[in-house]
């Protein structure tokens, strides 16, 4: 792969909103593959996220998949889906540090339409894993929605979606797969699966997800501005975003968080792959 049209056309491919004929895992895989092969240059500027920098160097453990910033882990691999270009207002305007919690009909279409979204993603190459997939987080942040959804060996699949907009104008973004080897994660381990940042309706959104050990009850982010950034913590996984680029070289440098742990003790760790 040579050029960014060959890559946006590889994308494409794998896009569920393009996929009309049957799913073909083996084709899907081989695509995967020369993506997380591929050394990529910078993308041209566009609504949508694009790759913006060279995937992870030879010589580290974890490679990471980068769309406009935001990485993910992928000792697998985990595919970051670009944005769907939204309005993008909302998500500042209305945006929270603290999440609510998504209830009743509000849950029910938020993890609905995050199962449609990355179900066929990749071919529909993840789509036993999505039928053993259960709702690890369900958050609101204003006009903004994130699902976590979580599976068996190691599985995720993200969403977070403007979900005040009409359907034709909604802005989406996130990732789904999972590790070759998934480790069991020690109590007060924190294992990103996401850190970043990208760009939707031309402005920076910073985001964090991943999973926690069993004695991790809260974690705090303090953002550039100062502000304190809550995160859901639920059933082993952990998730927050932020609007602007707090966590732009988080991926490879790393940032700061302050985890609570059951007993109520504090500790700071930091995220980074």
């Amino acid at each position: 792969m040579t050029s960014d049209q060959n890559l946006d056309t590889l994308l494409r491919s794998m896009d569920a909103a393009e996929q009309s004929p049957p799913s073909n895992p083996a084709r899907a895989q081989a695509d995967l593959n020369r993506i997380l092969s591929c050394r990529l240059a910078p993308a041209a500027s566009s609504s949508g996220w694009g790759f913006s920098r060279e995937l992870a160097k030879a010589n580290r453990r974890r490679r990471a998949v980068t769309l406009g910033g935001l990485a993910a882990a992928a000792t697998a691999a985990l595919l970051v889906m670009p944005a769907i270009s939204g309005e993008g207002d909302p998500a500042f305007a209305t945006w929270t540090a603290v999440p609510g919690t998504l209830i009743g009909s509000e849950r029910d279409n938020a993890v609905s339409d995050c199962r449609r979204s990355t179900q066929r993603v990749g071919g529909g190459m993840y789509s036993a894993e999505h039928s053993a997939a259960e709702v690890a987080i369900a958050e609101r942040r204003g006009a903004w929605v994130t699902v976590l959804l979580s599976g068996p060996d190691g599985f995720e699949a993200t969403c977070t979606t403007d979900a005040t907009a009409p359907w034709f104008e909604k802005g989406s973004f996130g990732s789904v797969g999972k590790p070759n080897n998934v480790a069991a994660l020690s109590a007060r381990a924190i294992a990103p699966t996401q850190l970043g940042t990208g760009t939707i309706a031309d402005k920076p959104i910073s985001l964090a997800s991943g999973r926690v050990g069993a004695d991790v009850a809260a974690i705090t982010y303090t953002s550039a501005s100062k502000e304190e950034v809550t995160a859901t913590v639920a059933k082993g996984h952990f998730a927050f975003w932020l609007p602007g680029n707090d966590l732009q070289n988080a991926s490879d440098q790393g940032v700061p968080v302050k985890v609570t742990y059951k007993n109520g003790s504090t500790e700071k760790q930091i995220l980074d792959f």
